[in-house]
């Protein structure tokens, strides 16, 4: 995938925290992860490179996400939220072990259209740099890019 100045990892700085990672791939594409088998009978999933098994993704300290959605105003949950939230903030799936939340194409527009608000109205003119503003830039630049393209788009806790 190539976006131009568009800084996919904003997760690596904070190794061994929670990650929350924005899958995209083509609609003719599957999602698949990257398990293997062992030779036990076991198996053992790897992490995802970006661009394999023609998938992508956005990786997002979780400390980033929750000053996000604690911006949105989302808490307490109403019934309009899309349901990648309602189940990030009750911890439903949202784990390796599951398959990634899909967000629907209502919600890909929601959460562009709140994000750019919160990107506006917060983020831009504040003076705390208690973190990476440009996250949220990059987030909005992939999520529209993701829209564009009419790409599947899928969230999960790593």
């Amino acid at each position: 995938m190539k976006i131009d100045d568009l800084n996919l990892d904003y997760y690596s700085d904070f190794l061994g925290e929670k990650e929350i990672r924005f899958y995209t791939n083509s609609k003719n594409i599957p999602f698949q992860r990257n398990i293997q088998k062992n030779s036990d009978g076991t198996s053992t999933e790897y992490l995802l490179k970006q661009g394999e098994n023609g998938i992508y993704f956005f990786s997002l300290w979780e400390g980033y996400f929750y000053s996000l959605i604690s911006e949105l105003n989302v808490i307490p949950i109403s019934p309009d939220l899309p349901e990648f939230i309602t189940n990030w903030i009750k911890s439903i799936g949202w784990s390796s072990e599951d398959v990634p939340d899909i967000i629907s194409e209502n919600e890909i527009d929601w959460l562009i259209e709140k994000t750019v608000l919160v990107n506006e109205k917060v983020f831009e003119n504040s003076t705390d740099l208690v973190w990476d503003f440009k996250c949220i830039t990059d987030l909005i630049i992939f999520l529209k890019f993701v829209k564009e393209n009419d790409m599947e788009l899928r969230i999960s806790l790593e």
